[in-house]
């Protein structure tokens, strides 16, 4: 997994690092959470707390991905290595953004060490917990036997789409997150949900702190949702399944309609997901960076 990373000693460093935080993964989420809520209760202007939290996001990122391309991704079934330059224009963080899948059908499922971490501090969790996807056979086969408490099975590519689809009609955002541990490539397809996916929740603290206002920890799909207003019932389904926060009502300035932040939208697809009436629609947008488009990639590198 590090033979596409780092060398010398960083390389040794990643490979300790990867160890821990593959044999620890809860443990190690729930450990990251309580300094970032720490150091943004306690210090939150500090230059302290903007290094610690920027080193962070640097290292441990997530691409928002559309339904159709999580599916697609699930589906890939050749070796796929994106060059360095195409997959940053995708990626947009300067340190972990490699491209490389070599899965063919090797997937795990594991349990969400968010919902894992929500639910060991009694606090309310979304069910179910098992729905965090590693693909290549050498993160499957170090999860499965190494991570024991948190429940890993290899599952067939059926299995997985299943998952996905269950989770699509929930209303998430499929991020796959990157991270220097795990060679600074992709290799984790969460389900995130806004009220326990650790990331989003980092996100939200960043958004919030001088300095960070403008970083982001999840990057935008490459798509915004469109909605026919004369259409919408304003039942707020979309309002309460969205990840990010972006949506809300907004009766005095907007005539009653659904109101969208559009700069904290990353594009995810969940309002389209859940909205009863069939009035979201996502478009490509080009203001919100580049898509993770699985056909355009396999073409041009498969």
């Amino acid at each position: 997994m590090q033979g596409d990373g780092a060398r010398g000693i960083l390389r040794i460093f990643n490979m300790i690092h990867g160890y821990v935080y593959y044999t620890l993964y809860d443990r190690y989420v729930a450990a990251a959470m309580s300094l970032v809520r720490l150091l943004e209760r306690v210090a939150p202007g500090s230059r302290i707390t903007r290094t610690a939290i920027s080193y962070f996001a640097d290292r441990y990122h997530a691409k928002a991905i559309s339904f159709e391309n999580a599916r697609k991704l699930v589906l890939l079934d050749v070796p796929l290595r994106v060059p360095p330059d195409e997959a940053g224009n995708i990626i947009p963080f300067d340190i972990a953004n490699k491209l490389i899948f070599n899965h063919r059908e090797h997937i795990a499922l594991v349990d969400c060490p968010c919902r894992v971490e929500k639910r060991d501090r009694g606090v309310p969790h979304c069910e179910p917990i098992n729905t965090c996807m590693f693909f290549g056979p050498t993160a499957v086969d170090f999860v499965t036997s190494h991570m024991p408490r948190m429940h890993p099975r290899r599952i067939d590519v059926k299995t997985a789409l299943e998952v996905l689809d269950h989770q699509h009609d929930r209303g998430v955002s499929f991020n796959l997150w990157f991270k220097d541990a795990a060679g600074y490539r992709g290799g984790v397809l969460c389900s995130c949900c806004g009220c326990c996916c650790a990331g989003i929740e980092a996100d939200r603290i960043m958004s919030g702190i001088r300095g960070l206002e403008e970083r982001r920890l999840v990057a935008s799909s490459g798509y915004s949702p469109r909605r026919d207003d004369s259409a919408c019932t304003l039942c707020g389904t979309c309002i309460s399944v969205c990840p990010y926060g972006v949506l809300k009502k907004d009766r005095e300035n907007d005539g009653g309609k659904v109101a969208l932040d559009s700069d904290r939208c990353r594009g995810c697809g969940a309002c389209e997901a859940v909205c009863p009436s069939g009035v979201i629609t996502m478009v490509r947008d080009k203001n919100r960076g580049n898509v993770l488009d699985i056909d355009r990639l396999r073409e041009a590198y498969g």
